[in-house]
This record gives C-alpha cells, sequence and structure tokens, in this order.
C-alpha cells in the first residue's frame, strides 16, 4: 500500500510556474489527496553571484485545504562552503491553521548546491489535493533561477539549516553623534547577548534583570537536597563547621567571596546548597530544642525533691 501511495505522489503532483526575474520566483506545486508524510519536491535551483555568498533567500508559502488557510515564511542562506545535505530552513512567521503548530509543509534548502525544496510534514485537513503557492525573494543578487522537478520521501528527522552565522540589534538615536549600543546579538554557537556582542552562555547578560518572577529549573546534576533529612545522613557536628568556618572563612559548600566575584554564582545549584545548610540548620535547632526540653525536665524534676 505504501508503495501504491509514493507511485501516486510521484505521477500526481502537478507545477505551475509564474512570471519571474532574478530578484523574484514564483510558482506552485500541487500535492494529491493521499500525500504522505515525508513527501517532497525539489522545485528550483538558485545561481547567487559572488561563489554564492550572496545566497540569502525568502521563502514564503502559502495553502488551504477545506477552507483552513496555512502560511508561513522562511529564511535561507547560501554558500558554496556549505555541507552537501537538506535542512530544515528557520521560520519568521506562521501564520497556522486554527492552532499554533498545526502545518503541513516546510521548506528544505541544500546550500552546497543552492537548491530549495517543500516537504510534507503533516497531512491535515480533509483529503483532498492541495496547492502549495511559492514566492521566493532574493535579498542579496541572484543571477538565475532554474525550474527542476525532483520528487521523492524521507520521513527521517531533517537538521535545522542556519539562517545565519550571527545576529546583531544596534540600537541608538540617529540623529546623534554617539555610537549606538549592542542590544542583542546572536552567535553561531546559539548563544545570545543581551548588552554584549561575546555570550560565553546561552543567555549572557551585560547589566542588570528585572522580572516579575524567575524560574530555575534543576538540572540532572542538581540533587535537591531532601536527602538531609533521612536517618543515615552524616550531620557534621557544630564542631566540625565551627572548625571549617575558622580555617576557611566561610561555610563548608557554599563559595566563596573570591569564587563568586571570579565564577559568578550558579543560581539553581547555590539555591540547593543553600537549601541543605537550612536543612541542616533545622536539624541542630531540633537537636538544641531537644537537649534544652530534657534540662527542662530535669530542673523539674530537682526543684521538686528540694520542696519535699
Amino acid at each position: 500500500m505504501k508503495k501504491h501511495l509514493s507511485f501516486c505522489f510521484l505521477v500526481l503532483v502537478s507545477f505551475g510556474v509564474f512570471a519571474q526575474s532574478n530578484d523574484n520566483y514564483e510558482t506552485s506545486v500541487t500535492f494529491p489527496a493521499d500525500y504522505q508524510v515525508g513527501d517532497y519536491v525539489e522545485f528550483v535551483k538558485t545561481a547567487p553571484i559572488d561563489a554564492a555568498t550572496s545566497g540569502f533567500y525568502e521563502i514564503s508559502i502559502s495553502y488551504t485545504r477545506g477552507n483552513i488557510a496555512a502560511a508561513a515564511t522562511h529564511i535561507a542562506a547560501v554558500t558554496h562552503a556549505s555541507q552537501d545535505i537538506w535542512r530544515e530552513t528557520g521560520r519568521v512567521n506562521a501564520n497556522d491553521y486554527v492552532n499554533y503548530g498545526i502545518r503541513n509543509f516546510t521548506i528544505d534548502c541544500n546550500s552546497a548546491i543552492a537548491k530549495f525544496r517543500i516537504r510534507a510534514v503533516a497531512t491535515h485537513g480533509i483529503a483532498t489535493p492541495i496547492t502549495v503557492h511559492i514566492k521566493i525573494r532574493s535579498i542579496n543578487f541572484n543571477s538565475n533561477w532554474y525550474t527542476i522537478d525532483v520528487k521523492g520521501n524521507n520521513a527521517s528527522a531533517i537538521s535545522l539549516h542556519a539562517m545565519t552565522n550571527e545576529w546583531s540589534l544596534y540600537t541608538g538615536h540617529l540623529h546623534s553623534s554617539a555610537s549606538a549600543e549592542i542590544a542583542l546579538h546572536a552567535n553561531s554557537s546559539g548563544y545570545v547577548g543581551v548588552g554584549t556582542k561575546n555570550p560565553t552562555e546561552r543567555l549572557s547578560v551585560k547589566g542588570k534583570i528585572r522580572a516579575q518572577e524567575i524560574k530555575v529549573e534543576a538540572d540532572n546534576g542538581t540533587n535537591w537536597p531532601d536527602y538531609v533529612f533521612k536517618k543515615d545522613y552524616p550531620l557534621p557536628s557544630l564542631a566540625e563547621v565551627e572548625k571549617h568556618i575558622k580555617e576557611k572563612g566561610h561555610l563548608p559548600e557554599v563559595p566563596s567571596a573570591k569564587e563568586v566575584e571570579k565564577e559568578g554564582i550558579a543560581l539553581g545549584a547555590n539555591q540547593a546548597v543553600l537549601l541543605k545548610k537550612i536543612e541542616e540548620l533545622t536539624l541542630y535547632i531540633i537537636e538544641q530544642q531537644k537537649k534544652i526540653e530534657l534540662l527542662e525536665q530535669r530542673m523539674n524534676k530537682s526543684d521538686r525533691s528540694l520542696n519535699k
């Protein structure tokens, strides 16, 4: 049955090519009613100038199926130095079906050979043929378009295509001679900087952060210290804690001021350490309270003996 569907797909997909220029390319691809996830059509090859370094494109698609419409715009960078593989392009907008993420098609790019294809990622809607309208705009210089018609199926996971090597946003007053300030910067590692062009983490912020709430999720390496209340937990004696404070100048397992100044603080791990110390302190208080109550009982017993 699967081979039959693939055969139908190869036969029934139709093309429509519209007016075009070196800057713009328009076409449409019609998928049959029984198309499958993974069915694709390679529909155009581009020719960016300057050894393909000028290759930067917006690819917009739109389609309806059963009076339900969807559309999206994708961004693709093309360069001769890329790997010869197909990857899914990123979206800069998506006007999806009723709910977010309910879409049928995406755009793939093979940057090394400057080709684009449209690929089915779902089969939402009623089982009727579906025509996808496609428009590509060359943002930089492009010398030509070559219409192609290569069909197939690839239902395996497709990696993501980089939209750019880096991205920056500079803000300032246009009427001022002062330098603009870096507001946002994203690099090829996926790191994002706020107020810095050199992010060293997934998010690096140069300056203060204000928020109504910050939620830090514990990673797999963070062991939340409920274990402190287990019977076999080796609670350090207060004498051991005192000795550590005199020698190190800070609580056990708590980073020193020099370490914080140099490395900063990992909020999740630090919260776990602080909670551990609070729980240990609670155990010390409970132990002290028991001793106090025992002394009170002995004193009350002694007073009763003296009053007889």
